[in-house]
């Protein structure tokens, strides 16, 4: 596993020295039972951390975790311009936990019983919970894909992915040739089907197209080549009809090519061709290709579809603002899995992380929920090399006030594209390991306002009053 320095250093932290300068000891690994399980250790990690600081370790936490890194999607798009390092996009899954909260050990959740209040993890063991947060993601689904994953595992081979294979090693930069190492000939840029993880966020064609115009004249690239969009969707953003806009006028001024209603379904390593499915008719054509970048498309999580929990997307039943389950009260979710009419995102599911944390502790309590989420979104849109704007909306096709800021370029679309460059990769890191409570307020926690006739004795006062304990 790749990881730098510093996490070394934090991810030692956690566990081994819990209890040398505290009596607080960890929460033990092998309990039947805890107050709170989450399953998902990206957002599910920092919620886990948040929890345990609010609530001053009142409740035994356990993340159920199956893999050993977390790939920091927002900052995909600089990563394939080498403008950040590996170890910056690459973190250690565990980097989010704090010393006292439990986890799995990498051996994740295989079935979830809801009735029962309880999971069981894939090596058999079965674990109760008061509450759980179901915080996956979206399952990534090459093997929709016939031939994909063997193209994009190959170093040599010109098919692309938003995501860093498993398997490769430190060594390995493929992830930036996409932009770098296209000479002439057909390009394809396919996106999936909705829903999919990576909306907006994963749309790289716009920095490609200013890479490709600048090399082009200054003699690196044939003029000789076109650039197609494969697109199955109707829009490129489901939920804002500003940034949908914004894509099609965009692609239009530029001469990227787009065809509607084909979704990529085959890749031929050996041959360079692609062959597209008409998602109406289901005829298909087999087409030859110099460049293919394909965004993750995904599917339903099993255990999640056979334990009665999604929507007939496949996606989490929670109430869109206080993100509870509808049917299982015990039960809430966080980020991308859930079924909310927004764009999903890393900055998505950070402002849904405050209303889960603040929504778990008042369930516990027996209090009526008081956190709502409106939807907020904020996604990054690189225009070219050295300028960027922000997607940002809520709830009900609303653009917040600064959406598509700059989206014309200039000099504060470049400050803006400094700022993510230098500052973001280390906001991430903070972020993890609890330096702040991320956004919207960083260096202050998000709080929410109490139903008319509850009166606030959670926190700082509450413990300098003698005899009155904190309500939690």
């Amino acid at each position: 596993m790749l990881i730098s320095g510093m996490q070394l250093r934090h991810s030692l932290t956690p566990r081994y020295f819990a209890g040398v300068f505290n009596k607080r000891k960890p929460t033990k690994k092998d309990l039947d039972h805890y107050d709170v399980v989450i399953i998902g250790c990206n957002l599910g990690g920092v919620l886990s951390r948040q929890l345990d600081k609010v609530s001053h370790g009142k409740y035994k936490t356990m993340v159920v975790l199956d893999q050993n890194i977390n790939q920091i999607t927002p900052i995909r798009q600089i990563y394939e311009q080498q403008k950040t390092a590996k170890t910056d996009f690459l973190l250690n899954a565990k980097l989010s936990l704090n010393m006292y909260t439990a986890h799995s050990d990498q051996v994740g959740s295989q079935t979830i019983l809801p009735e029962e209040n309880a999971i069981i993890l894939r090596n058999g063991r079965r674990i109760g919970y008061g509450q759980l947060v179901v915080a996956m993601g979206q399952q990534v689904n090459y093997d929709s894909i016939k031939g994909f994953e063997e193209a994009w595992q190959d170093f040599d081979s010109p098919v692309f992915t938003n995501l860093d294979h498993p398997s490769w090693r430190s060594s390995n930069h493929k992830y930036t040739r996409w932009h770098y190492n296209f000479n002439h000939g057909e390009a394809y840029f396919c996106i999936p089907q909705f829903p999919f993880s990576g909306e907006v966020e994963s749309y790289n064609f716009l920095l490609s197209q200013r890479i490709w115009e600048w090399q082009t004249a200054n003699g690196r690239q044939s003029p000789i080549k076109r650039l197609t969009i494969i697109q199955p969707n109707e829009r490129f953003v489901q939920y804002n009809d500003a940034g949908d806009q914004f894509f099609k006028e965009e692609i239009k001024r530029r001469n990227i090519n787009v065809e509607y209603g084909l979704k990529l379904v085959e890749v031929n390593k050996q041959q360079n061709t692609a062959t597209f499915e008409d998602i109406k008719t289901g005829n298909r054509q087999t087409r030859p290709f110099n460049h293919l970048y394909a965004v993750a498309p995904t599917k339903p999580h099993d255990q999640l579809v056979k334990a009665g929990l999604t929507t007939s997307k496949g996606l989490l039943d929670v109430n869109i603002k206080t993100l509870q389950h509808n049917k299982y009260k015990n039960i809430f979710g966080l980020g991308d899995v859930n079924d909310v009419p927004t764009t999903n995102c890393f900055w998505a599911g950070f402002h849904q992380l405050h209303v889960v944390r603040n929504n778990i502790e008042r369930n516990i309590a027996g209090k009526s929920l008081n956190a709502e989420y409106d939807g907020y979104s904020k996604v990054p849109i690189l225009l070219g090399q050295n300028t960027l704007t922000f997607l940002c909306h809520k709830y009900n096709n609303e653009n917040a006030w600064h959406n598509l800021y700059f989206s014309n370029g200039g000099f504060l679309a470049a400050l803006r594209y400094y700022n993510w460059c230098k500052n973001f990769k280390k906001a991430f890191i903070d972020i993890y390991l609890e330096k702040n409570w991320g956004p919207p307020y960083y260096k202050i926690k998000k709080s929410f306002k109490l139903p008319e006739g509850e009166s606030n004795d959670h926190g700082f006062l509450a413990k300098l009053l003698p005899g009155k304990k904190e309500s939690h």
